[in-house]
């Protein structure tokens, strides 16, 4: 915790506070129900496997930060050294798992600019309040040239397709989610200053199947799990959208 004292910013304990005055409709189920969501990748050990060969194949090196970090299930893949979340109980899941915790939302990160290698966002953008707030807050503490992996349930997949389904009969979990296709979370990229450079997706068996780990392909073809890597583009360029 030491180490992240000399980044912190200035107003680190306003930007605390905003997690009270942010909107608690998305994130407060998974602060209320930390272990049972945690326990569903228990139970679905082969979509766990299948995620983490994904986020491990992008090697990614450095001081990293994981933005939403949740229960901390995948620290170990992306290997980052703190991770941000505005559910507590998440938190100290997390904790347990051997990363640095601090309570904070994606729309205000506590850290000075250009902190971080890289970062890293698994299955966050659908339930963010502002993802475009966020990504501008992922930019701002990136080094030029840092790395960001965006992972998350593409809307246009079987998966998603299901997703939004428990969305419509009020699932605790998707009621307040909003899913994007791939080229939606693409265009957001890009529209921030980031250069999309891979894309990496799993999960090409439909839910309700029988789950095999699977390993990684490049691309995406409508499978239910998709990294995107982007490049932070350097300060005084602009990303041209394509």
């Amino acid at each position: 915790m030491k180490l992240l004292q000399q980044f912190y910013k200035k107003t680190c304990e306003a930007a605390h506070l905003k997690v009270g005055r942010s909107s608690e409709m998305s994130w407060q189920p998974f602060d209320e129900y930390a272990e049972q969501y945690d326990s569903w990748y228990s139970e679905k050990r082969e979509v766990l496997e299948s995620e983490i060969k994904v986020i491990r194949a992008f090697n990614l090196k450095g001081f990293g930060i994981d933005v939403g970090v949740g229960s901390g299930i995948f620290v170990e893949a992306s290997r980052a050294y703190v991770g941000i979340d505005p559910a507590l109980n998440m938190l100290k899941i997390a904790k347990r798992r051997g990363i640095e915790v601090i309570r904070a939302v994606g729309e205000h990160l506590p850290f000075k600019d250009s902190t971080f290698d890289y970062a890293i966002m698994v299955t966050v953008l659908s339930f963010l309040e502002n993802p475009v707030k966020t990504l501008v807050e992922v930019g701002r503490v990136l080094v030029d040239g840092g790395v960001f992996v965006l992972c998350d349930v593409p809307k246009d997949s079987e998966w998603g397709k299901l997703y939004e389904k428990k969305k419509a009969e009020g699932h605790r979990f998707y009621k307040y989610a909003k899913f994007y296709t791939l080229d939606e979370m693409r265009s957001m990229l890009i529209s921030n200053n980031f250069t999309v450079e891979e894309i990496k997706s799993t999960l090409s068996n439909p839910p309700y199947s029988q789950m095999v780990v699977e390993e990684p392909v490049n691309g995406f073809s409508g499978q239910g799990f998709v990294c995107i890597k982007a490049r932070k583009n350097p300060s005084s360029s602009k990303a041209i959208p394509s």
